[in-house]
């Protein structure tokens, strides 16, 4: 991860996989009042709003260096 494309890439893949899993949560509760989500879905979409959240920093990081 040294490559600040290959940072952003890793960035979009996270976020792209994070916001179809947020969009299984949205179908869910359309369908059902009760919502039941499985511990292994809400561990990685917590995981993956972690990984955003510090791909985001480390790319904050980069631009504000190269300035």
């Amino acid at each position: 991860m040294s490559n600040r494309f290959e940072i952003l890439e890793e960035y979009q893949q996270a976020n792209s996989e994070l916001d179809h899993l947020k969009g299984l949560v949205v179908r869910q509760q359309d369908r059902s009042r009760v919502v039941t989500i499985y511990p292994h879905l809400r561990e990685r979409v917590s995981h993956l709003s972690e990984k955003c959240e510090q791909l985001d920093m480390l790319l904050e990081a980069i631009n504000a260096s190269e300035d």
